[in-house]
């Protein structure tokens, strides 16, 4: 036991001994141009060491060093900026002279990805003189070699911005790069993104092939796990797993993510790829597809009751998952600002077997677009909603202040009670909708459709339902009031039905003006012409009704109202409809036609009556005075 701790003391004793004696031979100092030369040989970086490098030999033999930057060629700003940087360096290497770095690390350092800190070519740039700067011999076996195995990043900040658009500050970020092989690096990385009061935390372990490096990098990033959250978005914000590979491409210059898989919020998936040419203006093409897309469950919509106050608040207001509607505020032109698409070109697809958007189960939707130079086309817009079919192909022009948009929306076989319900308006009308218009306008949310739009509407409703009010019971309980040869109504139901109706429409700013409407049913044919008003909610329409049965009774009367067309005034709420109906008058009408008739009848039967001269003044005076 005593021969073993002897042992031990003495393995000690000459461990200590060759680290000091290490420390005391070899000053990290000999070496630190000939880093500076590596690093500018195979990046093209210029090293900046502004402190003596020193040992540090516990608990790691360590080479530390004060403030370092690194600079691309002719760049304006350097690309990294740490205040101290830290090598981990392997002991028996050294007596080699190979400096093998176990692990590089930069705490609190500043990472730039900005157009002032990317290398800068100049033309016809003079050949630099060779530096007298000594470097430890080179020849033969004594040549030093430098070997990095890990880079380590602590608690630091990367800048970027692609051109001159807004800024990207990423803090806290933590990363690791460890060597597999030659060829190869495992990655680690976390971070915070923080921009438009939202905050973006995630995590991601990647594998790095850098065989092709620098003219190529493809990271297979096998595990990444985030949350967002923020102004905008539900409290728990939106979070999820993913995978995806990467690409880098140097030469054209792009970017690309393949075989994207991303979870949020558990029941919500993507899949699919994005491509990015990166040229003076960038190209895009991107390529989706979903199982299961609930925008309302990410946005935090599913959470408020329909048509509740808050519900109708304004969205762009500071509740911050309050579902958008019919805004209430004033909404500037100038906020249209889509001038940002004439700095992209894309082209975009994306596909779902089913679409959750506003209370909506959109099945099998489909959205293909085109955008060059602000000239944006929605070819394909399209979805099974309702027990029916929609599409909104649309263009977009973002070349002007506001965007000017133009829409031709379509939809066949709708149930419009639900519609109606998931939009937050008054659900009077049911039955299947079908829909085609020609609509343009400045703006593109709910308060430029209602204010800025204009177009046609052309409406056709199959098994149509009015609820509120009884059209035929509100005419013939009128009618048998006034008089005794019709029938009090049987039919109490509190709505109006119809086989068909169809409207045609025009919407000028809000306003619906109503140039023509029809409907028809097995007791009565309706026509009539008004105006609605999208904002307001209300409506003014005046109708002419033939109600053809129902009278309870067969008599003269009865066969002759059933001929009439009965005027009938609608107006007021959607959700509170009042209505005017004279029949008074209409029964005086229908009196009058009735003795003119039976005069002219008995005229024509009695010409040769020695009375009629005296009859036909008397008639002529009484057509004078009306």
């Amino acid at each position: 036991m005593k021969r073993l701790l002897t042992t031990l003391v003495i393995l000690l004793v000459v461990i200590v001994a060759g680290l000091t004696t290490l420390v005391m031979l070899i000053n990290p100092n000999d070496f630190r141009d000939y880093i500076v030369k590596q690093v500018q040989k195979k990046s093209g970086y210029q090293l900046v060491l502004q402190d003596d490098l020193r040992w540090h030999v516990w608990p790691k033999l360590s080479i530390l060093t004060g403030q370092i930057s690194l600079t691309a060629q002719d760049a304006k700003k350097p690309a990294i900026v740490a205040e101290n940087m830290r090598l981990d360096v392997e002991l028996l290497p050294l007596l080699s002279h190979q400096l093998s770095v176990k692990e590089v690390m930069l705490k609190e350092a500043v990472l730039r990805f900005t157009p002032d800190s990317q290398p800068q070519k100049r033309l016809q740039a003079p050949i630099a003189p060779e530096s007298d700067i000594r470097y430890p011999a080179v020849s033969g076996s004594q040549a030093w070699k430098l070997d990095i195995a890990r880079i380590k990043v602590v608690d630091s900040l990367l800048i970027w911005q692609a051109s001159d658009h807004s800024q990207l500050n990423v803090r806290g970020i933590n990363l690791l790069l460890e060597r597999s092989d030659k060829n190869h690096v495992d990655l680690k990385l976390s971070s915070k993104i923080n921009q438009n009061q939202k905050e973006l935390a995630f995590e991601l372990g990647a594998l790095v092939d850098i065989s092709d490096y620098p003219q190529k990098v493809l990271a297979d990033i096998n595990s990444l796990t985030y949350q967002l959250k923020g102004v905008g978005l539900p409290s728990a914000g939106i979070q999820g797993t993913g995978s995806a590979t990467v690409k880098y491409q140097a030469s054209p210059e792009s970017i690309s993510l393949q075989k994207i898989a991303l979870m949020m919020n558990d029941e919500n998936e993507l899949k699919g790829n994005i491509t990015a040419i990166l040229k003076d203006k960038p190209q895009y093409s991107i390529n989706l597809t979903s199982s299961k897309l609930n925008l309302d469950n990410l946005l935090g919509w599913d959470v408020l009751p329909k048509n509740t106050p808050q519900a109708k608040h304004d969205y762009r207001i500071e509740n911050n998952s309050s579902k958008p509607v019919i805004a209430a505020s004033v909404s500037p032109l100038s906020n249209y600002d889509l001038t940002f698409l004439q700095g992209v070109d894309a082209d975009v697809s994306f596909m779902a077997d089913k679409l959750i958007y506003q209370g909506m189960n959109i099945d099998n939707f489909g959205l293909q677009a085109v955008n060059n130079n602000g000239l944006a086309r929605i070819e394909k817009l399209n979805g099974d909603l309702f027990g029916g079919h929609f599409a909104l192909p649309t263009t977009i022009d973002a070349t002007v202040t506001p965007a000017k948009l133009h829409t031709k929306p379509l939809l066949q076989k709708v149930e419009l009670e639900p519609l109606l319900t998931a939009l937050a308006l008054p659900p009077i009308f049911n039955g299947q909708i079908n829909v085609d218009g020609d609509l343009m306008g400045e703006g593109y949310d709910e308060y430029a459709i209602s204010h800025y739009w204009q177009g046609d509407l052309n409406i056709d409703l199959k098994n149509a339902r009015l609820k509120g009010l009884n059209i035929p019971q509100l005419i013939q309980q009128s009618f048998s009031r006034a008089t005794d040869k019709v029938s009090q109504p049987t039919n109490t139901d509190d709505f109006t039905e119809a086989k068909n109706m169809s409207v045609k429409a025009q919407l000028d700013r809000g306003e619906i003006n109503i140039s023509e409407l029809t409907a028809i049913s097995g007791i009565l044919n309706i026509q009539g012409k008004g105006k609605a008003n999208l904002l307001k909610q209300n409506t003014d329409v005046a109708l002419w009704v033939q109600l053809t049965d129902g009278w309870g009774k067969q008599n003269e009367l009865v066969r002759r109202l059933a001929k009439l067309r009965v005027p009938l005034r609608v107006y007021g709420d959607w959700n509170n409809l009042q209505y005017t109906l004279n029949v008074e008058s209409v029964l005086r009408d229908e009196i009058q036609e009735r003795a003119k008739q039976s005069i002219k009848d008995w005229l024509d039967n009695n010409n040769d009556n020695e009375n009629l001269k005296k009859l036909e003044e008397l008639l002529n005076k009484n057509r004078g005075n009306h």
